[in-house]
């Protein structure tokens, strides 16, 4: 039996409609991939050299914010030690700078006790090299 395509199978009359799309696809993606027009090489994008702080940054930084947000009031300041980041030492360096703080912040207004606690945070934590020990033993 000849098929109505004139190809004489009749599975090209099943599947003509078929193989007409999936030819159409397979000709849309390859013309998708290639690319008519003349590229030039991006220049590499230059990756930032890691960073490396010291034990006494890291505690500073750590102290400071936390202190700062204590004295601010900030919403997250009422988190325990551990969902802060401290160790057992860095949690002691900050009650201290806090309680320092408020004081100056009673007497001298909150501008005074912010420097305060970028002073004495950094001042403890280099004295105590980063206070990153486990606290008293």
């Amino acid at each position: 039996m000849a098929s109505p395509s004139g190809t004489g199978h009749p599975a090209a009359t099943r599947y003509g409609p078929l193989r007409i799309v999936g030819c159409a696809l397979i000709v849309a993606a390859v013309g998708l991939g290639c690319d008519s027009g003349h590229r030039t090489a991006s220049p590499a994008t230059a990756v930032p050299a890691p960073t490396t702080t010291t034990p006494e940054e890291d505690c500073r930084r750590l102290v400071e914010y936390w202190a700062r947000a204590m004295i601010q009031g900030n919403r997250w300041s009422g988190l325990d030690w551990e969902q802060k980041g401290f160790s057992i030492d860095q949690h002691e360096v900050h009650d201290r700078v806090v309680a320092a703080a408020r004081v100056e912040q009673r007497t001298n207004g909150i501008a005074a006790a912010l420097d305060l606690i970028a002073r004495q945070s950094r001042q403890e934590c280099v004295a105590r090299h980063g206070a990153m020990g486990g606290g008293r033993h």
